[in-house]
C-alpha cells in the first residue's frame, strides 16, 4: 500500500500515522528529511556496501540487512506469519562479514531490504486499529503501536548511519 500525505477516507487515523512512520512517501519528504533506507541504497556498489571507515565499524551492507531483519521481525509479529530472511548472521539481526561482495549477492540483499519494508507496510496497513494498544504476540507485554513506531525509529536511526557511510565512502573514492 503506497501512502500520500492525506489520509484516505475510511483509514483509521492511528493506522495512517503508523504507515507514515514506517513508509514516508508522497508530495513531501518525511518531516525529518531523511530518506528511507531503500532510497539511500540506490546506486550503492558492492565495494561501497562492504567498505568500513575503520576496522570494527559496521558497513552499509550490515546495517541495511539489520534494518531489514527488524522490519521483517515486526511484520512477522503483526501478521502472525513468520518469514525468515536468508542471510548469514554473525549474531541475531547482524549480517556476517562478506568481502568481497558479488554484484548478484548485493542485488539480492538489497531486494531483501525492499521486501522487508514492503512486508512491514502491508502488515501495518492490515493491522486491526482496535488492537493497537494490546500486546503483540505472546512473548511481549509491549503494545502493538509501540512496536510499529519503534521499528520506524530504529530504521530512521540506522538510515542516517547508511547515509553518512555512503557519503564517507564516496569521499574516500570508493566506487
Amino acid at each position: 500500500m503506497g501512502t500520500s500525505q492525506s489520509r484516505p477516507e475510511g483509514v483509521d487515523p492511528r493506522i495512517w500515522t503508523a504507515l507514515l512512520s514506517v513508509n514516508p512517501t508522497g508530495q513531501r519528504p518525511a518531516w525529518h528529511g531523511c530518506p528511507k533506507a531503500t532510497g539511500v541504497l540506490r546506486g550503492v556498489t558492492p565495494p561501497m556496501a562492504v567498505w568500513r571507515p575503520h576496522a570494527g565499524a559496521n558497513n552499509i551492507r550490515e546495517i541495511a540487512l539489520h534494518i531489514a531483519f527488524w522490519e521483517n521481525s515486526v511484520a512477522s509479529r503483526l501478521s502472525g506469519e513468520r518469514v525468515r530472511l536468508t542471510f548469514a548472521q554473525r549474531k541475531t539481526g547482524w549480517a556476517a562479514p562478506c568481502d568481497p561482495l558479488a554484484d548478484e549477492q548485493w542485488r539480492d540483499e538489497v531486494g531483501l531490504v525492499w521486501a522487508a519494508r514492503q512486508r512491514l507496510v502491508e502488515a501495518v496497513a492490515a493491522a486491526d486499529p482496535e488492537r493497537l494498544d494490546e500486546p503483540i504476540g505472546d512473548r511481549s507485554a509491549r503494545p502493538t503501536i509501540e512496536y510499529i513506531h519503534g521499528v520506524a525509529e530504529h530504521s530512521l536511526y540506522h538510515t542516517a548511519q547508511l547515509r553518512m557511510l555512503r557519503r564517507l565512502a564516496e569521499e574516500a573514492g570508493v566506487g
